[in-house]
């Protein structure tokens, strides 16, 4: 294994490595694994797979929290039109120079829920994997966050929340409620955990009013 990158700031520890035999590439912030790919920049970590499978693969997308990026590539080169918001802008660099994320991913430098409560855009699609080590900031936690996301979801429209815990995790009972209480319908799917962490996907919709009417 070698070292392919070090970055320390804003409380960050970020290194990106390489694996000799194959070429495959880890982020890790903080001794926490975020972003793992293969030498051609596919995805190797099983939540995030899990993630594109219940996200639409064409369409725009929005991903919240990015790291190495693996996500935002795999949704768009599935066809979707994808952006991407991350508070530490460095995170978008790393992708770009170590983890193939492609130059049409639109990046934006933003925390999460300021974001949400600012985007006049409708989206149908929103990816959420914003995280602190392995905790949920508490600003994405706050009943606001969950009415942001209701009010910015186009009618019909997804969310997919990753959340490191277990099906009765405290995060995940959080994440469930919050989204509830902003009137989506949400339920929590159970991940095979990558490097022994447990992940939880939330998956909300949106009630549309078009077809009942």
């Amino acid at each position: 294994m070698r070292v392919l990158e070090k970055v320390e700031e804003a409380g960050r520890r970020v290194s990106v490595v390489e694996l000799v035999h194959d070429g495959s590439r880890r982020y890790y912030d903080g001794g926490v694994l975020y972003t793992g790919v293969d030498a051609a920049g596919n995805n190797t970590l099983d939540y995030v797979d899990a993630m594109a499978m219940a996200l639409p693969r064409s369409g725009e997308v929005l991903v919240l929290g990015t790291a190495g990026g693996a996500l935002a590539t795999l949704l768009h080169r599935s066809g979707a039109c994808v952006t991407a918001v991350d508070v530490w802008p460095q995170a978008f660099s790393l992708a770009r120079r170590w983890f193939h994320l492609p130059p049409a991913v639109t990046c934006i430098e933003a925390d999460a829920a300021a974001f949400l409560r600012v985007t006049p855009t409708l989206w149908p699609a929103v990816a959420v994997d914003v995280f602190d080590g392995l905790t949920i900031p508490p600003s994405m936690l706050d009943p606001e966050a969950g009415a942001s996301l209701a009010r910015i979801l186009s009618p019909g429209g997804v969310i997919v929340w990753n959340v490191a815990a277990g099906l009765n995790g405290l995060d995940t009972r959080r994440v469930l409620r919050m989204l509830r209480q902003a009137g989506l319908a949400a339920r929590a799917k159970s991940v095979r955990g990558d490097h022994r962490l447990a992940n939880t996907l939330v998956i909300a919709q949106k009630p549309d009013w078009r077809r009942a009417a």
